[in-house]
């Protein structure tokens, strides 16, 4: 009995893989982008609805930054950057649905412009902050758990395996510039060899 329920319970598991798409099980990655895709686009297509509605009497501009926040962080830069331009052309879609009427119409493109430049700078500032978390995950990681140090010459080993000298690894994770001097206690035991060379000199 146990043998049989096991087999059922096999051929139920193979039956409910096989009902996935083989495209899916080749490449997850891209079931996970196109998932990131889809909320942008449905952040971005509520927020227009959002500002269709309310109308030009009740800005929500700052919404906006939502998905092109979103695409950004997910996506990467380029994704971003797109997303603020349809964002943009969203943006002026809903303006005129909302009935707004310039007194020239050139406004609506210079109000368009701008929206989309304070989208670009989100982009640019989202990246900054990310790449700033980045480097002190990175300092963070490396001074801190382990570190493999070699006895002899002292070199200390990297995450990404290379070995380095103190040096260079205080100078590439740590972003230390490194300038050399004496210590006490090596300037002391330097004055100790070169007194005691110049006492056997004097003495032969």
């Amino acid at each position: 009995m146990l043998r049989h329920a096991h087999a059922m319970a096999s051929a139920q598991h193979m039956d409910h893989v096989q009902m996935v798409p083989s495209s899916i099980m080749k490449n997850p990655e891209k079931t996970g982008w196109l998932r990131q895709l889809a909320w942008v686009s449905f952040s971005l297509a509520a927020v227009g609805y959002l500002d269709a509605k309310t109308g030009y009497e009740v800005s929500v501009f700052l919404l906006y930054t939502v998905p092109v926040g979103l695409a950004t962080r997910w996506m990467g830069s380029a994704a971003g950057l797109c997303t603020a331009v349809v964002a943009t052309a969203v943006w002026v879609l809903a303006d005129r649905y909302s009935g707004h009427v310039y007194s020239q119409a050139w406004i609506l493109y210079v109000n368009a412009f701008n929206r989309m430049v304070c989208f670009i700078l989100a982009v640019a500032t989202i990246r900054y902050l990310r790449a700033r978390q980045l480097a002190l995950l990175r300092q963070i990681e490396a001074f801190s758990g382990e570190v493999a140090a070699c006895g002899p010459c002292h070199r200390l080993a990297g995450a990404d395996g290379y070995w380095r000298t103190a040096e260079e690894y205080l100078r590439e994770f740590g972003g230390a510039e490194v300038h050399h001097k004496v210590c006490p206690d090596c300037a002391r035991r330097a004055y100790a060899r070169a007194a005691y060379r110049y006492s056997a000199e004097q003495a032969s």
